[in-house]
């Protein structure tokens, strides 16, 4: 009811300001429903920006574990948040000084503290062609042994193969392969899965353990290198999965200049268009018009900022 009063009362205020207006301009009457009418554009305005959900944030990929392929997501800025970095900085981390949240800069050259040496990360025998090619990668199975003793002399580790673990863990003449690794007879009968991965003396490649200190080449935004800077005097910044939102097709997204956050351009999803879903990085912007000029695929890549307009 009082919806339809509001509609009839609007007609009549509309057809009474077009007839006032061809009788007379001065009307009294005519400069209230003016007024009115004024009002309800404001009110009605109002309501609509009430109703669109605006968020501001940064561009992502997000794909779970497991999860082949992976969505444009939006990570709300009201849920991200500068702290210490749990598992040490890596190289082209995004990092800021902890004595100055505004002095924002790139990492690289990361080294980790790991049994009281500096090492480089990642360790350097990932880069390492017999590494591709030795037990430590491909298992005993379809390892080359030479390339394993090459990189034990090079690197200096002890390499410890299933043989040797076996008799460690079960005791000699107590277990035997059966046909081939990694299945493994138990003197009791009991079948056994034991991987063929040999061991390293100390372990190699090694992982950052939680916690661990690290130190980086940083270079600000202001144009300053600094070298060994410790991970304990900078940030880094951390999502929460409240924040995190899936795009749709309907959303619009403002993008800004990480520099200057003026506006770079704007569009809605489905016009671009973007593929809200892909299988690869790639598939989300296959379908771009190639009358777009803008980079999309660097916005999501980057992670640039961005206004999420939501209705």
């Amino acid at each position: 009811m009082a919806k339809y009063v509001v509609n009839s009362r609007l007609s009549f205020a509309i057809n009474f300001i077009l007839a006032e207006r061809l009788r007379s301009r001065s009307s009294p009457l005519l400069q209230a429903a003016t007024r009115w009418w004024q009002l309800y554009l404001i009110i009605k305005n109002l309501t609509q920006q009430m109703t669109e959900k605006i968020l501001k944030g940064k561009l992502l990929f997000y794909s779970e574990q497991g999860m082949e392929g992976g969505y444009l997501s939006f990570q709300d800025s009201e849920y991200i948040t500068l702290n210490s970095a749990t598992f040490g900085i890596n190289n082209n981390c995004k990092v800021w000084d902890k004595s100055n949240t505004n002095r924002q800069g790139l990492a690289s050259n990361a080294e980790f503290f790991i049994e009281n040496n500096w090492l480089e990360f990642p360790d350097p025998i990932w880069k390492d062609k017999d590494f591709e090619i030795s037990s430590l990668y491909c298992g005993e199975q379809n390892g080359d042994l030479n390339a394993d003793k090459r990189l034990s002399e090079k690197y200096s580790f002890k390499i410890k193969y299933s043989v040797e673990r076996l008799n460690e863990t079960y005791g000699q003449g107590n277990w035997k392969i059966d046909r081939n690794l990694p299945n493994v007879i138990l003197k009791d009968g009991s079948l056994l899965h034991f991987g063929d991965t040999p061991t390293t003396i100390p372990s190699r490649p090694y992982g950052i353990p939680q916690g661990a200190t690290s130190r980086v080449t940083v270079k600000w935004n202001d144009g300053i290198i600094q070298h060994e800077i410790l991970s304990e005097d900078l940030l880094v910044e951390q999502s929460d999965y409240k924040g995190l939102h899936m795009l749709q097709n309907e959303d619009i997204l403002i993008i800004m200049d990480p520099t200057t956050k003026n506006i770079i351009c704007e569009g809605k999803l489905d016009k671009i268009p973007l593929k809200i879903f892909s299988q690869t990085r790639q598939g989300h912007f296959e379908q771009i018009n190639q009358n777009n000029n803008y980079n999309w695929e660097q916005y999501f890549t980057e992670n640039y900022y961005a206004e999420l307009h939501r209705k």
